[in-house]
């Protein structure tokens, strides 16, 4: 680390009336990437028929968008030492438009694929970066304000993306749902080009080439594990267990190389401040179950529920809802409270919520769906505050760069590993429950003796075979979904104890 690296980028907060035209800057970038994240979504079906492709094959859309993203997040805080932060912000928004017009010009699977990596490369940096530059606007003391003010910029992004791409896609075709992006995207590097600070290069290192090459083969083994686990029955399939072993070798090799190498990929400082390393703990439990939530309730509420996309797109936009609450609860006080107080409200909302589901049944009413779905919002917007204040509390500012690209990375990865083991768990738990509740219905039960059992289940014809066991199925499910639930909360509630490990300095308490 030379000497130049122990200044921070921009010496001093900007004047105020710049300091909202970063932030808003900064937000814009954070805006266009939520967007798409969210609305690319709805395009998969109508990509799907495009490209004449299995739901196999397009499952690689989102595999290669998150390999992309994780592997670009963990690099982009050399980047922005190396070449500066406005540099690399910029770069970032002008390529992320660039690669979003280009999947929406996709004529096959195979450029799809390629323009989706690409898109994740590009767009890795906005939300570390962006968040960076929100904080380095403010004053010291003020981080917790700056966090939520660009939170705002995520949180629309989030709320009217799924809307949006609906819309779209319903009236213009699938194109135009990564379409919408580029005049949003131009308006973003604009802003970033005429109001965010140059500041200065603070670090000449050369870059660790084996330890990104290891780290990039760790990851990239990783998510396709987790990606493709599920449907290939994970260990049981060789493919499999060789990613998984590839991955376990090259985060060990990786964790050998970061402690032992004069100059490793990310400093160890990082590793030594206390406070940081919680703050990973429990940024990877975020990232593992704020979003399962927004996972879980489209398919009970379809599948089992009976409820339509409108009726399920209404009751997510609650959601929205409550995160918009919740910053703006957190304003006046984030930075004036203990966070640790924070970060317990959020984290309680979110046990509170998902508690909530797991009292669900096959009826259930929207007033349940609305009211959990509020709280979520509430928890998933305040949690994330407090982890970013005592986190970055006792961290040298020089390391900010890659302490921000470090935590979005854990988060990543937490929210790949809490998704695929969700889906794993709901997916055994329904086969468990079927051959469970399968064997009180035989003709010897006492259920059937007494004749308990509705008289459409005919058990002489196929009709009333088929129909018990399209209940059996259902209430199978549904006690799976509420298991699942459960154990978000369980999660959640597992890792409060670790906050009393926080040690603040005396002003991140006042």
């Amino acid at each position: 680390m030379t000497a130049a690296a122990a200044n921070d980028q921009i010496s001093s907060p900007p004047q105020k009336g710049v300091r909202w035209l970063a932030l808003i800057a900064a937000m814009l970038g954070t805006t266009v990437y939520m967007m798409t994240v969210t609305t690319s979504g709805t395009a998969i079906p109508h990509m799907q028929g495009a490209f004449s492709a299995a739901p196999d094959q397009m499952a690689w859309l989102f595999t290669a968008f998150i390999i992309g993203t994780t592997i670009m997040t963990a690099c982009s805080g050399w980047l922005a030492m190396r070449f500066g932060r406005r540099n690399l912000y910029l770069a970032s928004t002008i390529g992320f438009t660039i690669s979003s017009a280009l999947c929406g010009f996709s004529e096959s699977l195979e450029q799809a694929v390629l323009f989706r990596t690409l898109q994740g490369i590009c767009g890795a940096p906005l939300s570390p970066l962006g968040q960076a530059i929100a904080i380095d606007a403010f004053p010291p003391g003020r981080a917790g304000q700056a966090t939520i003010f660009w939170s705002i910029g995520g949180m629309w992004g989030s709320i009217f993306g799924p809307i949006l791409g609906g819309v779209l896609v319903e009236n213009y075709g699938w194109p135009w749902v990564f379409f919408v992006c580029v005049p949003f995207g131009i308006a973003a590097a604009l802003a970033t080009w005429a109001f965010v600070p140059r500041g200065r290069d603070v670090d000449k290192r050369n870059f660790n080439w084996f330890g990104f090459g290891i780290l990039s083969v760790a990851i990239a083994a990783f998510e396709t594990m987790l990606n493709r686990g599920e449907r290939l029955d994970w260990f049981s399939s060789s493919e499999i267990v060789i990613e998984g072993i590839v991955a376990a070798a090259a985060f060990y090799v990786f964790i050998i190389h970061t402690a032992t190498s004069r100059t490793p990929f990310f400093d160890r400082a990082l590793f030594q401040d206390r406070n940081y390393l919680i703050a990973l703990a429990f940024i990877f439990v975020y990232g593992a179950v704020v979003f399962l939530q927004i996972l879980l309730i489209p398919l009970l509420l379809q599948d089992l529920a009976g409820y339509d996309i409108e009726q399920v797109g209404t009751l997510l936009t609650i959601r929205g809802l409550g995160v918009a609450t919740g910053m703006l609860m957190l304003i006046p006080v984030s930075d004036r409270i203990d966070p640790r107080l924070i970060l317990l409200f959020g984290f309680g909302c979110l046990i509170v919520s998902s508690w909530g589901m797991s009292e669900s049944s096959l009826d259930i009413r929207s007033f349940d769906v609305a009211w959990t779905n509020f709280v979520q919002g509430i928890g998933s917007g305040v949690a994330y505050v407090p982890i970013v204040i005592f986190g970055f509390s006792t961290l040298p500012q020089r390391l900010r760069n890659e302490g921000v690209a470090l935590l979005y990375l854990i988060s990543n990865i937490g929210t790949a590993t809490g998704t695929a083991f969700i889906f794993n768990y709901l997916s055994r738990n329904m086969q468990m429950n079927q051959g469970i509740i399968s064997e009180y219905m035989s003709p010897y039960s006492e259920m059937i003796k007494l004749g308990l059992v509705p008289r459409l289940w005919d058990w002489t014809e196929r009709g009333g075979l088929a129909a018990m066991d399209a209940v059996i199925a259902r209430q199978a499910a549904i006690i799976a979904y509420n298991s699942s639930f459960f154990l978000i909360a369980l999660t959640a509630l597992a890792v409060l104890p670790f906050a009393l490990l926080v040690r603040l300095p005396p002003r991140a308490k006042g």
